[in-house]
C-alpha cells in the first residue's frame, strides 16, 4: 500500500497533467520511441527478406507494421484513428448502398456536381463524402471535384471484395447497438436463437438470423458472395492430408469421398479440386439450403453433385449422402453454440461409418489472448456472439465431440491465423 506521500504525489502530477496514461497529447517517451525504433528494424529486415511473402508471412508483416504504431500512438491518437476509420467506413458504406460508386464510371471521371444530380442527392453531401473517401486512399480527386476510381475503391465494388465490406458494416451497426442489447435483455436470452443481438439491432427480434436475411434475397447473396471471399485469414487448404484417404476412396468409389455440409457455393470443393485433382475418382457432394443451391449454375460447380439439407435433420438417407469417406464441416459451427452444435454433429454421425471422418474447418480460440496477435479470431466471435454463434477452446470441441458420439484423432492446424482442422471418426469403446 503506497503511503500519503506517495499518494500526494500522485494527485499533483495528475492535477498538472504530468502522467502520460492520463494526458493524451503528451508524445511517446524515449523509451517507448526506443521501442518504436527497434520494432521500425525488425520490420525493414523482414521486408528485406521476404519480398515475395506468402499469406502467412503477409500478415506477420501487418502485425509488425501495428507493433510499430502501437509503440508511438497516445490514447489521443488511439481515439482519433477509430474515430477516422468509423467515419471512412461510413462514408464507404454509404457510396456502395447508394449505388453512388456505381456512377463513378471505370475509366474517365465524373464531377461532384454530376455524381450529385445522378443520385439525387446535395452536391456538399457528395463532396464532403467523397473528400473523406479521398484522403483515406479511395478514388483520385483529379481536379477540384471531379472524381476517378483507384485500384482501392474498384476493389470495394459489390462485384469484387465489396461484400465482405458491406457484411463487416452491418455487424458494426450490431456493435452500436449492444448497449441497448444487453439493457434490454436478460443474461440467458443471448443464447436464444431467437433473440439476437443482430437481429435486435435490424428490428426483427423473433426471428433467426438466417431466417431475417432469407427474407431479403439480395443480403442472403451478399452473404454468400462473403463466404467466397474471407479467405485470406481462414484457409481452407494446406491442412489435412487428403492422400491419407486416397486408397480407401480408390478402393470404394461407390462411396462419396466428401461431402461438404452447408457448403455455401461449394468454395471449399474447387478448392479441394486444385489440391486433389480427380478427387481419386471420388464423388464430391456440395450440402446446402436449396435457398443457395439454386442460385449456383452447374458451371460455376464442376464436378461436383448438388443436394439440398437442412443440418437441422439427420443426414439423407439415400446412398449419396449415407457412409461417405469425408464429412466436412467448414465455418457451420462457430455460428451455433455448443448445444446446438451437437445436434447438429449427431445429424452427421447416424450417417457415418466406422471408417468415416468428419473434418470440422473453424478457428481455434488459444487459452489466452496475445495483444496484437490473432486480431480477425476475436472480431469476428464478436460478430458471432451476434448472431448466437462462438469461436471455441479446444475443451470446448472436445466436449461437443464427446457428446455427439466422436473422438479427435487430431489436430491439423494451419500456416494462417487461428484456422485448424479437426480430424474426428465414431468413437471407439
Amino acid at each position: 500500500m503506497r503511503d500519503k506521500t506517495s499518494v500526494d504525489k500522485v494527485a499533483t502530477r495528475k492535477a498538472n497533467g504530468s502522467i502520460p496514461w492520463l494526458n493524451t497529447l503528451e508524445p511517446p517517451n524515449m523509451d517507448d520511441t526506443s521501442s518504436a525504433l527497434r520494432a521500425a528494424e525488425e520490420l525493414v529486415e523482414a521486408l528485406k527478406s521476404l519480398p515475395q511473402a506468402n499469406h502467412a508471412q503477409h500478415l506477420a508483416l501487418l502485425e509488425r507494421v501495428d507493433k510499430v504504431r502501437t509503440l508511438l500512438e497516445t490514447p489521443y491518437d488511439v481515439i482519433e484513428r477509430h474515430q477516422e476509420i468509423m467515419c471512412t467506413s461510413g462514408c464507404m458504406y454509404t457510396l456502395i448502398t447508394t449505388g453512388a460508386i456505381k456512377k463513378i464510371p471505370d475509366e474517365g471521371t465524373i464531377t461532384a456536381e454530376k455524381l450529385a444530380t445522378e443520385m439525387d442527392m446535395d452536391v456538399s453531401a457528395i463532396q464532403r463524402l467523397m473528400r473523406v473517401a479521398v484522403v483515406a486512399g479511395f478514388f483520385r480527386e483529379t481536379a477540384a471535384d471531379t472524381y476517378a476510381h483507384n485500384a482501392l475503391s474498384q476493389a470495394f465494388q459489390l462485384h469484387a471484395q465489396g461484400p465482405f465490406f458491406v457484411l463487416c458494416m452491418e455487424f458494426n451497426k450490431m456493435c452500436m447497438a449492444l448497449p441497448d442489447y444487453f439493457r434490454t435483455h436478460k443474461p440467458e436470452e443471448i443464447y436464444d436463437l431467437k433473440k439476437s443481438p443482430y437481429c435486435f439491432s435490424i428490428g426483427k427480434e423473433g426471428k433467426t438470423y438466417y431466417e431475417a436475411i432469407d427474407e431479403n434475397p439480395e443480403q442472403r447473396l451478399i452473404w454468400n458472395s462473403c463466404l467466397q471471399i474471407i479467405e485470406k485469414n481462414m484457409p481452407i487448404t494446406g491442412m489435412f492430408p487428403w492422400e491419407t484417404v486416397k486408397e480407401n476412396v480408390e478402393k470404394e468409389p461407390e462411396r462419396p469421398f466428401f461431402v461438404d455440409i452447408a457448403g455455401g457455393r461449394g468454395q471449399a470443393l474447387l478448392k479441394l479440386q486444385e489440391e486433389v485433382p480427380g478427387a481419386y475418382g471420388g464423388k464430391l457432394i456440395l450440402q446446402d439450403l436449396p435457398i443457395v443451391l439454386d442460385s449456383l449454375k452447374p458451371e460455376e460447380i464442376p464436378n461436383i453433385e448438388a443436394m439440398p439439407y437442412d443440418i437441422f435433420t439427420p443426414q439423407p438417407s439415400t446412398n449419396r449422402g449415407q457412409d461417405a469417406h469425408v464429412y466436412f464441416m467448414r465455418r457451420l459451427l462457430h455460428d451455433f453454440y455448443p448445444s446446438v452444435c451437437i445436434d447438429i454433429l449427431k445429424n452427421t454421425v447416424s450417417a457415418m461409418g466406422p471408417d468415416s471422418r468428419l473434418i470440422v474447418c473453424d478457428m481455434l480460440v488459444p487459452e489466452v489472448v496475445q495483444p496484437g496477435h490473432l486480431k480477425e479470431l476475436y472480431w469476428l466471435d464478436l460478430n458471432l456472439m451476434s448472431i448466437t454463434g462462438k469461436e471455441k477452446t479446444m475443451d470446448e470441441f472436445n466436449q461437443m465431440f464427446d457428446a455427439a458420439g466422436l473422438e479427435l484423432v487430431k489436430v491439423w492446424p494451419s500456416e494462417i491465423g487461428a484456422t485448424v482442422q479437426l480430424e474426428t471418426r465414431l468413437k471407439r469403446s
